[in-house]
């Protein structure tokens, strides 16, 4: 559901997203993770992650395993995020 999640907008820019831990970074971060890190949670060089200033406060290292509730609450700040940030 996450990867459904973020497909739709895959192609968002960085300038618009920012460098934080905000939700948007943080789908795109676990997607990464999914696809590519046996879905072990991992960071990246661009954002300087913050697991206290995330929804979901995965460290890196921990494996990615979502409630229906992690998902509700991911998703609800994802698009709130969204709304913010590009309406």
């Amino acid at each position: 559901m996450v990867l459904a999640l973020d497909r739709p907008f895959v192609h968002r820019l960085r300038v618009a997203t920012g460098k934080d831990c905000n939700p948007l970074n943080e789908v795109e971060m676990l997607c990464d993770s999914l696809i590519n890190n046996n879905g072990v949670f991992r960071g990246n060089n661009v954002i300087p992650w913050i697991p206290d200033q995330t929804v979901l406060n995965l460290k890196p290292g921990d494996p990615i395993r979502l409630t229906e509730g992690d998902f509700e609450h991911l998703s609800g700040a994802f698009f709130a995020e969204l709304k913010v940030k590009f309406l």
